[in-house]
């Protein structure tokens, strides 16, 4: 498989904007055609940066989902124009799976699920946060990666979400961001 994991600097104050436009109108749309993993909020390290996460069988189903998102008038001309002005760098890297646990196996089985729009009134974020590591493969992960292209530095954990994600030993000394999961973020 192929993870692709992607983080976008919102310009400052953006990140409400941004992330309630993807959950009310781009959500459905993108998820018809990309199978999502996770959606999350950089509460730490570099502010104003949203991280994504797709998996997909091989480069060519990756190909073929972009190919035909690219298709989806709604999206290039709807969601696109509005959101990516909040947009100021965006970063992309591909990894590849060491190690997962039970619950990421599931997350991978879904991951072509269709998310329908928030609710209105419905809350953007879950109410516990996960953590990377990167530089360390961490016990206990949800997951576990190393990076086949756009930057190195050993492998990424994802940690379980929690209630009180402030790091404590071993992390350390270790890069280390909390993340806070959009309410639809399977992890």
């Amino acid at each position: 498989m192929i993870h692709e994991w992607r983080s976008y600097r919102l310009k400052p104050g953006a990140a409400p904007e941004y992330l309630a436009l993807l959950a009310d109108e781009g959500l459905p749309l993108v998820t018809r055609h990309l199978p999502l993993t996770g959606y999350w909020l950089g509460e730490t390290g570099p502010l104003n940066t949203i991280h994504h996460l797709w998996s997909y069988a091989d480069w060519a189903e990756r190909e073929a989902c972009r190919a035909s998102l690219a298709t989806e008038e709604a999206w290039i001309k709807g969601f696109i124009p509005r959101a990516f002005a909040l947009v100021e760098e965006q970063e992309n890297r591909f990894l590849r799976l060491l190690t997962s646990s039970p619950a990421f196996e599931t997350i991978l089985r879904n991951r072509q699920t269709i998310r329908v729009a928030r609710e209105a009134g419905a809350p953007l974020f879950a109410s516990a946060c996960a953590a990377l590591v990167s530089g360390f493969a961490v016990p206990g992960a949800i997951a576990v990666w190393e990076s086949l292209s756009g930057c190195s530095g050993g492998p990424c954990s994802l940690m379980p979400r929690n209630a009180d994600p402030v790091p404590v030993e071993p992390f350390r000394g270790v890069d280390h961001i909390i993340l806070r999961p959009l309410a639809f973020s399977p992890l």
